[in-house]
């Protein structure tokens, strides 16, 4: 490109700097640098290069190189004292046709900028070429024609800086000029001499798929979802045109350190808040969804997913998962994951039809095997693609369910005396009405291992006296043990029923067997999905919960003398720990002390200072420990949902972390820790990129009790077995400490007792990240890991009948 003169802005206070790069500039002269024009401030003379083989061997290639061109370009070297002053001189000072600033060299090795962080520095440059830009000055923006020099320095993290190359000052004269010489021969290679290689100043050009997919989501959404990418060569342009489209939208953007870290961040926020998504991946990525795919298909979860792909046609491509050996497409079907394969450019618009119809049959996130045709393709698309679906309106019961709501209705209305509903995922409106039935009725609650949280101990700071706690294969809690059970037997079917409520009553639901769920349970279910019906259901109902509920709510008719003999039977269970574990300061703490302690924390902080969060619960004993045993205040993200895939739930907080509107807690084993990528540096650069997003409280508690206890508690208290080294992991104990890091304090800590005080100020504090490893030993002491630890020794002895219980009695905390 030629160009009557390029600007050169040299900022630096140090007159060594700046003579050491006139130095080099002299040195490379020659016929392509037709005229050279200085504008300093600094007092500087003409000084000699320091002789240096490399310096040397750099020159002579640099020489060789620019003989052989034949452009001719004319310099104007600018030096001031700080970037502010540089604007100043470049806008004062008049310019003839063609002019345009080029190399930016600045010299923060000074004192002066002692700290500052490469986000800061980022910063400035964009506002430094943005009022470039507003003054209609030519300015050549990159990340390569801009080099900054620091002093070295010891920061904890390190991270790519965006808008410059990152160069410590060196303290050799040699070693600078090489370095400086070496970066003005790349910006002029990249920019003004080669043609093929130069950036495209003009803009990202429009990329098809990418807008699609913003523009489909936003008009579904608003700016209320969510885009997520792992970058890689094929997918690079479509990406950086989707993120520029996603923020002018308002949409969040975000990151992870892995492929399967974003299905988690994309699987959590559906469950939390319903937030559709798109996930762009490169080729043959589809295979690091690991299971998480599938429970993404299971939760129904709409959004799409990109995978980049090859041309069916063509001979063994490099990462390609169709070829002559085998079909990704097949292993998709199987699973029951909607995907459209895009092959052509041409079949854009219809494939793309194609992919909105899969993604309104609301049957899981659709995939989109894209080749590099449809991801470089820059067509714009009919609007009508992102017309928004017809709500769909939800079906009257038909004759046979209107019997069955009859005969579930007496159940409510009349009896039996004891009634539990197991709640699946609920939203605002749907716990509401759930409560008010419940208070009014008599009905006992709980949650389970799979939504913990959509009944939760605690709403709006205020105790709800009906929920009882978790029902689960593992983790169900004592109270909900007792309210089943008199003297640990069953109570008879006349005297009971249990109602799981949007379940499809799998195996983790209870910890009954399929003889004692068919056989010595009353059971009520209500599903959407007449092929989840189970055998054990006794009534079941195939509707939307709402509309049962409201149906509820109007035919609700319970005697007085009746939901008081519920509620006297819900108040004889004690919700306070029978185990002397739990009292019993120890080191190493068991779980069951620790989380114990913790509860009474959180639940002295939710009543007294109003405190609220949403919990994370990864797969292991500690996780089952939380759920059964720390009080919540709304729905939170379990990793024991679909395929229970230990590591989902960590690296779920990269995302939840920035959309949930509370502190967030996350309660993560060592074995799911050591499964997974570690979540801090992606949980940095997600900051980087939205700084105001993080003003709440995020907590990770890493549990190290040394071995898959889950497993260790099933060989030794079931099969009567040793453990074995199956079960044994390592933990390395890291040193503690303390950092600002991009306006985020973070706090690393290993604790081996229980702190009221400390970890009181360190779940409240707002901006704060804290990285708690909690060292616990291995017991097989309650916690609900099987039916077994439910008749321990440790526990209280249980009231045959239940006493009465004024209405004024005080809740236990």
């Amino acid at each position: 490109m030629d160009m009557t003169a390029i600007g050169v802005v040299v900022v630096t206070r140090r007159r060594e700097f700046f003579e050491t790069g006139f130095s080099v500039l002299n040195d490379v002269r020659g016929e392509v640098f037709q005229h050279v024009e200085i504008d300093a401030d600094i007092d500087y003379a003409p000084a000699q290069s320091v002789s240096h083989p490399v310096y040397r061997e750099a020159c002579d290639k640099a020489v060789r190189f620019l003989a052989a061109r034949r452009e001719r370009l004319a310099i104007k070297v600018i030096q001031a004292d700080s970037l502010e002053a540089a604007f100043d001189k470049i806008t004062a000072a008049p310019t003839q046709g063609g002019f345009q600033i080029g190399m930016l060299f600045i010299d923060y090795a000074d004192p002066l900028y002692d700290g500052i962080s490469p986000q800061e520095i980022d910063e400035q440059l964009v506002s430094f070429h943005a009022r470039l830009q507003e003054a209609a000055v030519p300015a050549f923006c990159s990340s390569f024609s801009t080099a900054v020099f620091t002093s070295p320095h010891e920061n904890r993290i390190r991270y790519q800086p965006m808008e410059y190359i990152e160069c410590i000052l060196p303290s050799d004269r040699a070693v600078l000029q090489t370095e400086l010489l070496c970066l003005w021969m790349d910006f002029l290679e990249l920019s003004y001499v080669n043609r093929r290689a130069k950036t495209d100043t003009r803009g990202l050009r429009r990329n098809t798929l990418a807008g699609f997919l913003t523009g489909f989501l936003s008009g579904r959404a608003g700016s209320d979802w969510l885009g997520f990418y792992f970058t890689g060569s094929l997918v690079s342009n479509l990406i950086s045109y989707f993120e520029v489209e996603a923020n002018r939208l308002g949409a969040l953007v975000l990151r992870g350190p892995s492929e399967h870290s974003l299905a988690c961040g994309a699987m959590a926020n559906w469950q939390l808040y319903k937030k559709p998504f798109a996930v762009i991946v490169t080729s043959g990525m589809i295979d690091e969804f690991r299971g998480t795919l599938a429970n993404l298909r299971e939760a129904r979860a709409k959004g799409f997913i990109v995978c980049a792909e090859n041309r069916a046609s063509q001979w063994f491509a490099f990462q390609g998962t169709i070829s002559r050996d085998e079909d990704t497409r097949a292993v998709l079907q199987a699973r029951g994951i909607p995907y459209v394969y895009m092959e052509d450019a041409e079949n854009i618009a219809q494939d793309l039809r194609r992919a909105v119809a899969l993604y309104d049959a609301g049957q899981g996130p659709v995939v989109l095997l894209a080749t590099q045709a449809v991801l470089d393709a820059g067509d714009e698309l009919d609007p009508a693609l992102f017309a928004p679906a017809l709500d769909a309106c939800a079906a009257a019961p038909d004759e046979a369910m209107q019997d069955v709501l009859q005969d579930v209705m007496q159940i409510i209305n009349q009896g039996p005396e004891r009634l539990l509903w197991q709640c699946g995922p609920m939203d605002e409106e749907e716990l509401a009405l759930t409560l008010s039935i419940a208070e009014r009725a008599g009905i006992a609650l709980t949650d389970s291992l799979t939504h913990p949280g959509s009944v939760p101990k605690y709403r709006d700071g205020k105790r709800i006296p009906n929920y009882l706690g978790t029902l689960a294969v593992y983790g169900y809690s004592p109270r909900v043990y007792n309210y089943l059970h008199t003297r640990d037997k069953l109570n008879p079917q006349s005297q009971q029923c249990l109602f799981f409520m949007k379940s499809k009553l799998g195996q983790v639901s209870t910890p009954f067997s399929e003889g004692r769920l068919a056989r010595k349970l009353s059971i009520v279910q209500l599903t959407r999905n007449a092929a989840h019906m189970s055998p054990f259901t006794d009534h079941g109902l195939v509707m939307d919960y709402r509309s049962f509920l409201r149906h509820v709510e109007r035919h609700l008719d319970v005697s007085p003398a009746l939901r008081e003999r519920r509620c006297r039977l819900m108040a004889s269970v004690p919700d306070t720990p029978s185990d002397v574990a739990s009292k019993l300061p120890a080191t190493p703490m068991s779980p069951n002390y620790f989380f114990a302690r913790l509860n009474h924390l959180v639940e002295k902080l939710i009543v007294e200072r109003a405190y609220d969060y949403t919990g994370l619960y990864d797969v292991g004993r500690c996780g089952i420990s939380a759920i059964r045993n720390v009080a919540r205040t709304r729905r939170g993200f379990s990793g024991w949902y679909g395929r229970a895939l230990m590591g989902d739930a960590l690296q779920a907080t990269l995302s939840v972390a920035y959309t949930s509107g509370t502190n967030v807690v996350a309660f993560i084993g060592d074995g799911a820790k050591g499964l997974v990528p570690d979540i801090l540096p992606s949980f940095i650069e997600n900051a980087l990129n939205y700084p105001d997003r993080m003003r709440k409280n995020f907590t990770v508690f890493y549990f190290m009790n040394g071995g898959h206890s889950v497993i260790s508690t099933y060989q030794e208290r079931i099969l009567f077995n040793r453990t074995s080294r199956q079960m044994r992991l390592v933990n390395l104990m890291s040193a503690d400490w303390e950092e600002d890091i991009c306006g985020l304090e973070v706090c690393a800590r290993t604790l081996d007792s229980f702190d009221a005080d400390m970890l009181a100020e360190a779940l409240q504090k707002p901006g704060r990240i804290n990285l708690f490893s909690v060292v616990v030993g291995h017991n097989n002491e309650g916690d609900g890991i099987s039916l077994a630890t439910a008749t321990g020794w440790q526990r209280d002895e249980m009231q045959v009948e239940p006493a009465a219980v004024a209405d004024d009695a005080p809740l236990v905390v």
